[in-house]
């Protein structure tokens, strides 16, 4: 009886520690956390992208008949713990590219957490890269802004010019740097909102977790189907533009904004289709080494 006794007491014990391992890596990360809050509050685009990832891990996470078990502080989840704690104390050295050294962390602090809960260890890995992609994109999303809008703006003119649209590209300076098109004599702005930075997101997210995700890819796949994401997605959000504007003329102003949505869910539905149809039909399904 003694023996069962000191067993039931040690094994508290590392209860106790283990719940005091995660909220001292919770305490530690929270500035990360909250930052990554505050840019979700303020764009909608990393919403979307956020809704996104985890749509698409909720949807693997049924297929392939993934569940959570108890939380169990095994050794891979300690090492990777640690490794959140490292990337943390080495962010303080290297400067400006601290910050991804701490979302680095963060990611590796998600990874410890999921190797916790889940015996699916590709599964695992595979959102933590893509969370650490997310983040990346979060802290670009402002920088890329302008770049993306002029890009966009320059491919959807033309398209359209291929429809014998003529078409001429205006810019405004100051602060917040204004791009608009004129077609046909009416003119339309290329707000925030049109840079594509949502649908080039959440393309590129969800192309990084299943390239991670799916057993059977050669490396180089695994490097393009992204790229190739990304390119799609741009394109996509070019043609949503220049669809908006080539019928826009066809119904009344106050059905604008219904034509913007119509065209925007449309082209960003066709985006994330394609890029879930890069990977096709997978034999891991079968495989317990996920």
């Amino acid at each position: 009886m003694k023996t069962d006794s000191t067993k039931t007491v040690n094994g508290n014990n590392f209860r106790v520690l283990e719940v005091i391992a995660w909220l001292c890596a919770f305490v530690t990360f929270s500035p990360a956390i909250l930052w990554l809050a505050r840019g979700l509050t303020q764009s909608s685009q990393l919403r979307e992208a956020m809704v996104i990832m985890v749509s698409a891990l909720l949807v693997l996470a049924v297929e392939y008949g993934i569940r959570p078990h108890k939380p169990r502080f095994s050794k891979p989840a300690a090492l990777w713990l640690g490794g959140a704690y490292l990337s943390f104390f080495v962010s303080q050295f290297i400067g400006v590219w601290g910050a991804l050294a701490i979302f680095a962390g963060l990611a590796m602090a998600i990874v410890a957490a999921g190797l916790a809960c889940f015996d699916r260890t590709r599964y695992v890995y595979a959102a933590g890269g893509a969370f650490y992609a997310f983040t990346l994109l979060s802290f670009v999303v402002k920088i890329f802004d302008f770049p993306l809008r002029v890009w966009a703006g320059f491919l959807a003119s033309k398209i359209l010019s291929i429809f014998n649209k003529s078409v001429v590209i205006l810019a405004g300076g100051g602060n917040s740097p204004q791009i608009a098109m004129q077609v046909d004599g009416s003119t339309y702005l290329v707000a925030t909102e049109c840079n594509g930075f949502g649908i080039i997101s959440s393309c590129f997210i969800l192309s990084v977790l299943m390239a991670i995700f799916f057993k059977n890819l050669p490396v180089w796949r695994r490097i393009l189907i992204p790229v190739a994401a990304v390119a799609l997605a741009y394109f996509a959000n070019s043609l949503r533009i220049a669809a908006i504007i080539a019928t826009a003329p066809l119904f009344d102003k106050a059905r604008y904004d219904l034509i913007h949505e119509f065209w925007g869910y449309l082209f960003f539905a066709l985006a994330l289709i394609i890029v879930w149809m890069m990977f096709g039909r997978r034999n891991d399904r079968t495989s317990n080494n996920l």
